[in-house]
C-alpha cells in the first residue's frame, strides 16, 4: 500500500510538496464505508451464528473480503506528491503518477451538488486536472479531500485553474465534457446500482441461510 513519502519511487525525482487530507476527514470516510461495513457486519454474524457449511461459507467469507475492500478503499490514507516533473496520487498498490508537462489545466468546485433539487448539505468539494485534450487525468472528491486540501493540491499544481464556488453535476458536464466522472454525470442510476448491490447481498445471504436451515 502506498501511503508514505518514501514509498515514492526515486525515478520520478525528490519530493517538493507532500499534501494530504486532514483528519476532520475521517468521519465523512466513515459515512461513506458505512454501506459495505454494514454488510460486512451481517455476513460476519451469519457465518458466526449459522456456522454453515464450507461451501456456504466460502461464499460469504468471498462477500466478507470483496465488502472490506469497498470500504478500505475510502478508509486508506491519502497522499498526493508533487515532485519537479510528476505530481503522483497514492492508491491500494503503488502511486498514479501524472507528467506535470501534461497539466493543461485545473478545476475545483466548491460544492458540488448531485441535481438542481438536490440538498445543498451533500454538495462536496471537487478537484479535476486536466490535460491538453480536457482529458481528466486527476480527480479527488470532497468524500476523502475538503475545500482546503484541495486548495492546496491546486496551488501546488502550478497550473491555470477554473474555480466554480458552486453548481451541479450535469451543470459541471456540459462545461467540462471530459472531467467529471459516470457516476457523477448520473447520480440516481449510480445510487440505484449501489442500492440494487446491497439488496442483491442480502437475498443471498437470506437464501445461503435458508439452505443451511434445510441441510440440517
Amino acid at each position: 500500500m502506498a501511503d508514505a513519502v518514501r514509498q515514492v519511487p526515486e525515478k520520478y525525482g525528490p519530493v517538493r510538496d507532500v499534501l494530504r487530507p486532514r483528519l476532520g476527514s475521517y468521519g465523512r470516510r466513515l459515512l461513506g464505508s458505512a454501506t459495505p461495513l454494514l454488510v460486512a457486519t451481517v455476513l460476519v454474524l451469519f457465518l458466526w451464528s449459522r456456522r454453515p457449511a464450507p461451501g456456504v461459507a466460502a461464499v460469504a467469507l468471498v462477500l466478507v473480503l470483496l465488502a472490506a475492500a469497498a470500504a478500505w478503499v475510502r478508509l486508506r490514507p491519502a497522499l498526493v506528491v508533487r515532485t519537479d516533473s510528476h505530481v503522483l496520487r497514492s492508491r491500494t498498490v503503488g502511486f498514479a503518477a501524472t507528467a506535470l508537462a501534461d497539466l493543461d489545466h485545473v478545476v475545483t468546485v466548491g460544492a458540488l451538488q448531485r441535481s438542481a433539487d438536490g440538498s445543498r448539505r451533500s454538495a462536496r468539494p471537487h478537484l479535476w486536472a486536466a490535460d491538453r485534450s480536457g482529458r481528466r487525468v486527476l480527480g479527488l472528491d470532497g468524500a476523502v479531500w475538503d475545500a482546503r486540501a484541495l486548495e492546496d493540491v491546486a496551488a501546488a499544481l502550478g497550473v491555470p485553474r477554473t474555480h466554480v464556488e458552486r453548481t451541479t453535476a450535469r451543470e459541471a458536464a456540459a462545461r467540462w465534457p471530459r472531467l467529471v466522472p459516470w457516476r457523477l454525470r448520473h447520480p440516481r442510476l449510480s445510487s440505484a446500482a449501489g442500492t440494487a448491490g446491497v439488496l442483491a447481498v442480502l437475498a443471498l445471504v437470506t437464501g445461503l441461510s435458508l439452505v443451511q436451515q434445510g441441510g440440517t
